[in-house]
């Protein structure tokens, strides 16, 4: 069936939560799927990619809150079934992924059939990204390069600290280090997750649960300890980021896996010239010439093989509850994506 007949008379089903809580509220819902206005396309969606701010928006625990009804899904691709007028950069068929942060979760939510936004919330999936993970990439490689690049701007005789590396962020970290001469420290919690980082060439691993982080950080760098630490964990082990970083290192604080408070030991910041940073992309992509150069600079990489998608498990559409408790239980390696 041609693309611009696809949606035509169909209900389509989007995953959907009311309240706040455990997996077990997620549901689907029909809803015919909504026309393109002026300036708007409509996607037929082929993947979802599902994030940590997943679990967190159902939990009432994100940066975006939930109204109390809602659909789900943060970041996803698909294939151009509608244009509204004005559109001129999208046709029907065209392979696009929706740009996060750049649409309204609650009414267009990526865990769906079908979603309409605006043109400008698009950009075009490489050739060389199926459709089944091109839902599953702009997420974890804009998170990384955002820091890593734009910020910290990393590069030949740095070393990187990238914790629980094993998360989609995380591999792309290790990707994008790596792709730029970069030397990477890749830790984990998990002990059998230690094997299973080896595939993506990270120049040391740590175990922290089972080795003294501190002391393996500074063996590793003989002393000089890191450059970056791009953490998403948060809690009390950001006292411990402070004494492996460098003098006038950065120490990156861009999730919040653990949730104790912190009570921060200034001492070694002061001393060192740290810089503790709290970081996400939105402030990059709210910035048309910023985002510009992160869309030009990330579609490169992953046309050159540098970002390569690595994806855990796929769930149809229908388990998406399924796929929220994976999600949940910390032991994926990589993204979880749901095909509608």
């Amino acid at each position: 069936m041609p693309e611009s007949a696809w949606y035509r008379n169909r209900a389509m089903r989007a995953a959907y939560f009311e309240g706040l809580g455990d997996p077990s509220i997620m549901t689907l819902v029909e809803r015919p799927a909504r026309d393109p206005g002026p300036s708007e396309v409509q996607l037929r969606v082929t993947s979802a990619g599902l994030n940590r701010a997943d679990a967190n928006y159902r939990r009432g625990r994100y940066l975006v809150k939930s109204p109390g009804a809602t659909r789900s899904g943060f970041e996803g691709a698909g294939i151009v079934t509608a244009v509204g007028s004005g559109v001129t950069q999208w046709r029907i068929g065209d392979r696009v992924a929706v740009l996060p942060s750049s649409f309204d979760v609650v009414s267009e939510g990526t865990c769906a059939e079908s979603m309409t936004v605006s043109a400008d919330a698009l950009v075009a999936t490489p050739a060389n990204v199926g459709d089944r993970d091109a839902g599953s990439i702009w997420i974890q490689c804009l998170t990384a390069w955002g820091a890593l690049v734009e910020i910290a701007n990393v590069g030949p005789g740095d070393w990187v600290v990238v914790p629980a590396a094993s998360s989609s962020v995380g591999i792309a970290s290790i990707q994008l280090c790596r792709a730029r001469g970069a030397r990477v420290i890749a830790t984990t919690t998990a002990a059998d997750k230690v094997e299973a980082l080896r595939r993506f060439g990270p120049d040391a691993i740590v175990d922290t649960r089972a080795e003294a982080y501190v002391e393996r950080v500074q063996a590793i760098t003989d002393g000089r300890g890191a450059r970056v630490i791009f953490d998403p964990i948060y809690g009390p082990i950001v006292n411990d980021h402070i004494r492996v970083a460098c003098t006038e290192g950065i120490v990156f604080v861009m999730g919040a896996l653990d949730a104790t408070p912190l009570e921060l030991g200034l001492g070694g910041m002061l001393r060192k010239n740290i810089r503790l940073q709290g970081y996400t992309f939105g402030p990059m992509l709210a910035d048309p010439v910023r985002r510009a150069r992160a869309v030009a600079d990330v579609t490169d990489l992953l046309e050159r093989g540098d970002f390569t998608p690595v994806v855990d498990s796929y769930y149809p559409l229908a388990e998406i509850e399924a796929a929220h408790r994976h999600l949940e239980s910390n032991r994926h390696l990589g993204k979880i994506v749901v095909t509608p």
